[in-house]
């Protein structure tokens, strides 16, 4: 994951600059992909926050064609401005986009916009896509455990998930029972 601090999805240009070295540097010991999202500065005029298509897309350019995800970003942009934030997610070239929906939940609590995301908004842009451009795959995260896969997966049939599986005790250790507890009960659900 390529993000200089946690305390936004805003960076400055020295944050640019660390988000390139960066880069290059994983690049250059073998990653095989990456994860950012910068979205735009707001201003009094454009109230609403909006994917940074430049930046971002010069980072997936600096990716050489290793797959690239819009991390949670996503997740702050209005549902109203979802078609124009997809469209400019592929126009930057990412292949898939890590949400939980709207910001203000977890992938459970916003299951229902996940589910308007990937069969709704997905299929729609489908036809606007120009070229070869290819879809994002969208990742639901945000919440997901081994207790809510197969909901989740019941209601939005979304292609991929993402958990932490973090142990209970923990904020920073992965919990190998989660995980296989996760595998086991999307396994059931497909």
């Amino acid at each position: 994951m390529i993000r200089p601090h946690a305390e936004s999805f805003y960076y400055s240009d020295t944050d640019f600059e660390a988000m390139k070295r960066t880069m290059h540097s994983l690049r250059e010991k073998g990653a095989d992909g990456f994860v950012f999202g910068i979205l735009t500065q707001n201003t009094p005029a454009q109230a609403a926050p909006r994917i940074d298509v430049a930046r971002n897309k010069e980072l997936v350019e600096l990716a050489q064609g290793r797959p690239c995800t819009f991390h949670r970003a996503f997740d702050l942009i209005s549902e109203s401005n979802w078609d124009t934030a997809l469209a400019d997610i592929v126009e930057c070239g990412f292949t898939s986009i890590l949400t939980s929906g709207p910001s203000d939940g977890t992938a459970i609590e916003c299951v229902d916009d996940l589910d308007r995301l990937v069969h709704e908004r997905l299929e729609q842009l489908r036809g606007r896509v120009e070229g070869h451009a290819r879809l994002p795959q969208i990742i639901v995260g945000g919440g997901v455990r081994a207790t809510n896969i197969r909901m989740l997966w019941e209601r939005t049939r979304a292609p991929a998930f993402h958990s932490a599986a973090l142990a209970q005790s923990s904020v920073e250790l992965v919990s190998d029972a989660e995980v296989e507890a996760l595998r086991a009960a999307l396994n059931k659900a497909t």
